[in-house]
């Protein structure tokens, strides 16, 4: 039998997510952790995490920190814009003496022949598990452990065939699956920067309820979701309940949901509130949703059960950018669903993060200039403005891949500056009219003397998330840079 007794989960970053001037912070590997929670559940494994997005390492001490570890096995998460880092800290380990056995999971790892990343090196990794691979790598585990000869029963040749298939593994029932445990060190490195409406220093835990979307949005791909595929798969409302209470015990108090669009399914939602409810949880909570997934009693019903706050994407004031970007399926207008919704929430007093999008392919500045006075008029707690970016995998990718040089693939990022024009307006404008897009809507009297109102006790108790989001200094910095250039 190989021998693995010793696991090492890594996910490497670069300074492509990390070098803006945008306000953000950094979630988990959701992947890593449930992958984590599964082999100290299995006994006789010694594991150990390192995020490097939370603790920056050179890719040459990270080699030297894992051979003095020593692992049997390394598990390599990375994103698109991080692969290149992982394909190194691979190379480089595989050229040692009996290097370990090197397992690459992430929507980073994209097959051959995809231009994304050019001529994948795919002998570097023994496997490569795309999509959701927190069963999947089990399943590959003990095939690996009851392998005698540990080379030869053709398991690497399969797993690469399933990856130059770009095979998506998908979990299946994950209700089965254990839940990631935190250290005080993580759940203080993962602090999201949201204002939410509540008054204590809050530590943030986070939670998948649903895995799936059912939409067909342009821009959407699974480098920036939790899931992949459209297919719903539901965890229960006591599975989801019971890891709130262990994230209680962990000291957690405030969760958030991952999931891709936690109001796709009417009953799931219905049935997590309802759970809550009745246990009497005093947790609150945040999820993402969509304008088109709500109404007023489904709102209700969440305020009940502890939502503060919600994200959603609004993405465009122009009817014709939110049908380009294939949005909605439904008719009524775009805008008068986000009216409406934002009246409601507003009425049960559940905050509101909104999220933007400008340089949308054929955008005019006009069009930019709908979305502002939208995002004016819609008047949420928060906003966060992206730039259009047509990551791998999405539609937007396959429709636009051909303009994008091979090696901007690896460099984009919706909060850093394009590498392409794909709207109407010139790069450097588009980055002054983001920043023109803040200062409008945090300058306003009406927002800002709201908002201070509304989170004053937040902030007093987190002045650290304070400092986080006044770094949008920097970006007001740069844009009249770039205005001066």
């Amino acid at each position: 039998m190989l021998s693995i007794d010793d696991v090492f989960l890594v996910r490497v970053s670069s300074s492509v997510d990390k070098d803006v001037d945008h306000p953000q912070f950094f979630d988990p590997s959701y992947p890593l952790k449930y992958i984590q929670a599964g082999l100290e559940n299995l006994g006789g494994v010694t594991v150990r995490l390192l995020d490097c997005w939370i603790h920056p390492m050179e890719v040459e001490a990270l080699v030297a920190h894992t051979e003095e570890l020593g692992p049997d096995l390394v598990v390599v998460s990375a994103s698109s814009f991080d692969v290149r880092v992982a394909d190194r800290y691979a190379g480089l380990l595989k050229r040692r003496s009996n290097p370990p056995l090197i397992v690459g999971i992430g929507q980073g790892f994209y097959p051959l022949g995809n231009p994304s990343n050019g001529d994948r090196p795919v002998e570097l990794y023994d496997a490569i598990l795309l999509g959701e691979p927190e069963e999947a790598f089990f399943d590959l585990f003990e095939r690996v452990r009851r392998d005698s000869k540990g080379v030869e029963d053709g398991w690497r040749e399969e797993y690469r065939r399933r990856y130059r298939l770009n095979f998506q593994f998908m979990v299946g029932r994950p209700d089965d699956l254990p839940f990631p445990r935190y250290t005080a060190d993580e759940l203080e490195a993962y602090r999201s920067i949201f204002p939410v409406r509540v008054n204590r220093r809050v530590v943030w835990g986070y939670t998948i309820g649903m895995r799936g979307c059912p939409h067909d949005c342009e821009f959407c791909s699974e480098v920036m979701r939790v899931s992949v595929g459209k297919k719903l798969r539901r965890r229960s409302p006591g599975n989801i309940a019971d890891e709130f209470e262990h994230l209680a015990r962990h000291g957690v108090n405030i969760v958030s949901f991952q999931d891709d669009s936690f109001s796709a399914h009417r009953e799931f939602v219905r049935g997590v509130c309802s759970e809550l409810v009745a246990r009497g949880s005093t947790m609150p909570w945040m999820a993402r949703v969509r304008v088109d997934e709500l109404d007023f009693e489904i709102l209700e019903l969440m305020k009940r059960a502890g939502c503060v706050m919600l994200g959603i994407g609004v993405e465009s004031g122009s009817q014709r950018i939110i049908d380009n970007m294939g949005k909605t399926r439904r008719r009524e207008p775009w805008a008068e669903m986000c009216r409406r919704v934002f009246r409601w929430t507003r009425r049960l007093g559940i905050g509101t993060n909104a999220y933007y999008v400008i340089g949308n392919p054929t955008e005019t500045r006009a069009e930019i200039e709908e979305t502002i006075r939208l995002a004016q008029e819609l008047n949420s707690d928060s906003i966060q403005v992206h730039f259009y970016t047509p990551y791998p995998g999405s539609r937007a990718w396959d429709r636009y891949r051909d303009r994008i040089d091979a090696e901007d693939c690896g460099m984009m990022f919706h909060y850093a500056t394009p590498k392409t024009a794909f709207s109407e307006v010139p790069v450097d404008e588009l980055v002054k009219l983001r920043a023109e897009f803040y200062r409008r809507y945090i300058f306003r009297p009406r927002f800002a003397l709201e908002h201070l109102w509304k989170h004053a006790g937040f902030y007093w108790h987190n002045p650290d998330i304070l400092q986080t989001l006044l770094g949008i200094r920097r970006l007001f910095l740069h844009s009249r840079g770039a205005a001066g250039a």
